[in-house]
């Protein structure tokens, strides 16, 4: 008995399967820039920082065409406080209040701290010791003053760590599902043409 037709559908069929992987491949690629930027734009609607800042600590790992994952890894320690919302932003004569707020809506008065311009760019600076709580006696300079020595600078979150916020990933992983479905779609309809 012989199928007219079988032939054909069969090496349509194996032209199909081979183009499909690098199909998925290229529509993986594509979600995955999606995911950096959408990254970005939640951390940045929970967080007071940036976009262009977070995207600067995430990297994108492509797929080959059979490898079928990519991989987007966040690296960086703690970002100076200074890439958050600190108010004032500039070092001032007259002796000021020092508020940050790392998370939106969540500001703090960060005490004894000090602003001062250092390494090209304003930081917030923090005494280790304030006046009375190191146990010894502070040493005069050369200049006469006695200066609350060491100072330590501070940090807010890292990037990773912001990325790890649950409604931030769960967020992430919604969006790359919808974003892959219709995708690849796109990619098959693109195929079949």
């Amino acid at each position: 008995m012989k199928i007219e037709g079988l032939s054909d559908a069969i090496k349509g069929t194996k032209s199909l399967r081979s183009k499909m992987q690098p199909a998925a491949s290229l529509a993986l690629n594509r979600v995955g820039q999606g995911i950096v930027t959408e990254s970005a734009r939640k951390v940045k609607e929970t967080y007071n920082i940036k976009a262009a800042d977070v995207k600067a600590g995430l990297r994108l790992v492509l797929s080959s065409p059979d490898a079928g994952e990519i991989f987007i890894k966040a690296r960086g320690r703690n970002l100076p406080i200074t890439r958050f919302k600190v108010t004032p932003k500039a070092p001032a004569k007259k002796r000021k209040v020092i508020k940050a707020a790392v998370k939106r809506g969540d500001t703090k008065t960060l005490g004894p701290a000090f602003i001062t311009f250092r390494r090209g760019e304003n930081r917030v600076m923090k005494r280790k010791f304030p006046t009375g709580q190191s146990g010894r006696p502070r040493v005069v300079n050369r200049l006469g003053q006695r200066p609350e020595l060491p100072i330590e600078e501070l940090h807010g979150p890292a990037i990773p760590r912001m990325l790890n916020e649950p409604q931030v990933l769960a967020h992430i992983q919604d969006e790359a599902e919808k974003r892959m479905d219709k995708r690849l779609e796109h990619e098959i309809k693109r195929i079949l043409k």
